[in-house]
């Protein structure tokens, strides 16, 4: 490629090519401080929390909404960092699907209003709290047990009622260039996947297996 080799081209016009060695010589000090800048940042990077001890699931782990809607939640090797997998879509993404979880079709996500999202999560919040005596509306749940659900309902609100954040929103989850980069998320998991079946397949042949070499051993004692 232009540009590579043992000389360096200078821009047409700007003076002759000039032998890598002698830029390098140039450069002194001064560059070679530079070269060593990448190695003395990754000392500095720390490893990642909970390799040894890697920590509780995330709370959106118990979501009922989120199993209804087929999406699961799981944790990056290493990092731990979460992100959301749906088997029957065949589709791994950041956030969670914050629209299907205020009950609205995410196919027309570009055309829901701010209207359209604040009578989904109204219709949310009389499903999912208690009336007082004159029919209002308290902050108290009708079950305590709803409670990951309603933080994710309320998560879902703020990001999609705010211009800003619905915007990055669906730039990182719904739009063609997001769907495209977060393929490689989508393979790292059902490569993930199909390895860890394999291993139980062949941790219950090997229970099978041992299994039944007992049972022959105990035939020729008797």
């Amino acid at each position: 490629l232009e540009g590579w080799g043992p000389f360096a081209h200078s821009p047409e016009g700007t003076g002759p090519s000039v032998p890598l060695g002698t830029l390098a010589s140039r450069m002194g000090k001064k560059g070679a401080a530079k070269e060593k800048e990448p190695e003395q940042l990754l000392e500095e990077i720390p490893e990642p929390d909970g390799l040894e001890n890697p920590p509780p699931p995330p709370p959106e782990a118990a979501s009922a909404v989120l199993r209804e809607l087929g999406w699961e939640v799981v944790q990056m090797p290493g990092t731990f960092r979460k992100y959301f997998y749906s088997r029957r879509r065949r589709e791994a993404r950041v956030q969670a699907p914050y629209f299907e979880v205020l009950g609205l079709a995410e196919k027309d996500f570009r055309t829901v209003t701010k209207e359209d999202i604040w009578k989904a999560f109204f219709a949310r919040r009389v499903a999912y709290k208690k009336a007082d005596a004159g029919g209002s509306l308290t902050e108290e749940l009708k079950d305590e047990g709803d409670a990951v659900d309603w933080d994710l309902i309320m998560e879902a609100y703020h990001v999609l009622s705010g211009q800003e954040t619905r915007a990055e929103y669906e730039a990182r989850n719904l739009l063609p260039h997001a769907h495209h980069q977060l393929k490689g998320l989508l393979v790292m998991h059902e490569a993930r996947v199909r390895e860890q079946e394999i291993k139980e397949r062949e941790a219950a042949a090997a229970a099978a297996a041992a299994a039944a070499a007992a049972a022959a051993g105990g035939e020729n004692q008797g």
